[in-house]
């Protein structure tokens, strides 16, 4: 008897979805959407003179190189992004949870 898995062929998919074809270089379709929303958002605080429009714009355009730059690895740049974002939440809802309940005085009377 043989173990006979080992001559089949393995073939791996990492993530089948049209916004992650490459566009130019090593650009792909998601951060070419990510730095269009920038321009935009670049082109509208520069025309209004919003510097709220500009900050967000730079944000969204340093994100998009971001992910672009280091998108390689068993996680994604946006992935690992949200997961720290999630974690920062969650742990400050379960600060808030493990106080005690009232602010009383250590003999529980009042003041």
């Amino acid at each position: 008897m043989s173990f006979e898995s080992r001559y089949h062929r393995f073939v791996y998919i990492s993530d089948v979805s049209v916004l992650n074809e490459r566009v130019l270089g090593f650009l792909r379709l998601k951060h070419m959407l990510y730095l269009f929303a920038s321009a935009i958002l670049l082109w509208h605080g520069y025309g209004a003179g919003r510097s709220g429009s500009l900050g967000l714009g730079l944000v969204v355009g340093v994100l998009a190189l971001l992910s672009a730059l280091f998108s390689r690895g068993s996680m994604s740049f946006e992935a690992r992004l949200l997961a720290y974002t999630v974690s920062a939440i969650s742990s400050v809802g379960s600060s808030r949870r493990g106080r005690p309940g009232g602010r009383r005085s250590e003999t529980g009377g009042r003041r």
